[in-house]
């Protein structure tokens, strides 16, 4: 559960909706029966589509990370990580890995962002 924030700035915020952006975009590239990583393994096109909005999450997320350190959202290391490893070129991503945070950390992290948004609204 969050934390109910009091006050959030408007930069936190901006950067929280360029998270859900990110994660919208990736949702629309797949169509229900398209949800599945054997899918995903096929199309070259959405995976560097999927790498490319992961990457926007996870600088968002380090971003957020710095500005609010006691924040806690789920699965930031393993985001900011896989982020900056697709950034930097510097190892191998798998598509297991990328669907696992496409299909099981992006839904539990867009959920919490929601809540945080609303929480800091009232």
């Amino acid at each position: 559960m969050l934390p109910k924030y009091l006050y959030m700035d408007d930069r936190t915020r901006a950067w929280l909706y360029e998270i859900l952006k990110a994660i919208q975009e990736i949702e629309s590239y797949f169509s229900d029966h398209q949800k599945n990583l054997q899918h995903f393994s096929k199309h070259l096109i959405k995976r560097r589509a999927v790498e490319r909005n992961v990457e926007i999450v996870g600088f968002f997320l380090s971003r957020i990370a710095r500005h609010i350190p006691d924040l806690k959202l789920s699965q930031v290391e393993k985001i900011t990580d896989t982020s900056r490893r697709l950034r930097t070129g510097d190892a191998h991503v798998s598509n297991e890995l990328l669907w696992d945070i496409l299909a099981n950390d992006l839904p539990r992290l867009k959920e919490e962002i929601h809540l945080m948004i609303i929480q800091t609204s009232q």
